[in-house]
């Protein structure tokens, strides 16, 4: 995969017109999408059909999280949609997970089905008050995304920082899809754990996912170019 196909962009809008707008003044320069919850359910689903109408990838981002039957019949919708790779939270647990590749692998084959594992915006405080732990979050995500390749997920969403002691453990297929990833020109915003993109490439992410640095800037197009120049540097430098 080129830098091209590794950067996936956050279409974090709430109506379908403000992400077609940014698609569109991307023309070619971008292909990969990502649709979460707010746009997604503004849009009444449309936003998914106008993506694969002009050829674009999608990462479906709902973040399917339930009962395992509930959770597997959402996740078959999902997969009906023929998108490039859709989500789960995998502390829906190994049960949860299995169900879902059963189900969903006797209709699709293509799609990557990829699991949560601690959202970016948690810190270390946030992870001991919330789940009464004293593991540390690279402890936690590197437990869940074990679970997550026994269930049969193809990846997990983590972040940079724990991309590349999940790769070493669990192998170099097994796919890392990565927000939390700012160019050192950019605003952090609400994510604690962040790393530039060309970093994020030398510390295992297989995809980046960019929002806020692209959909807010001045000149989109130009963002894009030089993120995908900092991608392309880090993978010049990850093969050297």
């Amino acid at each position: 995969m080129n830098g091209k196909d590794r950067l996936i962009i956050a279409l974090d809008f709430p109506k379908m017109e403000d992400a077609v707008k940014l698609v569109e003044k991307l023309e070619n320069e971008a292909t990969f999408y990502k649709v979460g919850l707010e746009l997604f359910l503004n849009s009444n689903g449309e936003i998914i059909k106008y993506l694969k109408d002009n050829n674009k990838k999608i990462f479906l981002d709902l973040k399917f999280h339930d009962i395992p039957n509930t959770t597997s019949m959402a996740a078959i919708f999902a997969a009906k949609k023929d998108v490039f790779m859709f989500n789960v939270h995998a502390t829906g647990g190994k049960k949860m997970m299995t169900k879902v590749v059963e189900e969903v692998r006797k209709i699709n084959n293509s799609s990557l089905l990829i699991a949560v594992t601690i959202l970016t915006s948690f810190s270390e405080e946030e992870i001991k008050e919330t789940f009464k732990t004293k593991a540390s979050i690279q402890e936690l995500a590197m437990n869940l995304a074990t679970l997550s390749k026994e269930s049969g997920m193809n990846g997990i969403v983590c972040s940079p920082w724990e991309a590349n002691l999940i790769k070493e453990n669990l192998g170099d297929d097994f796919k890392t899809v990565c927000p939390g990833v700012r160019p050192l020109w950019a605003a952090t915003n609400d994510q604690q754990r962040i790393m530039t993109p060309k970093n994020a490439i030398i510390n295992g992410c297989d995809f980046l996912v960019v929002g806020r640095p692209i959909t807010k800037n001045e000149d989109p197009k130009k963002a894009v170019k030089l993120i995908i120049k900092e991608i392309e540097e880090g993978l010049i430098l990850k093969i050297n």
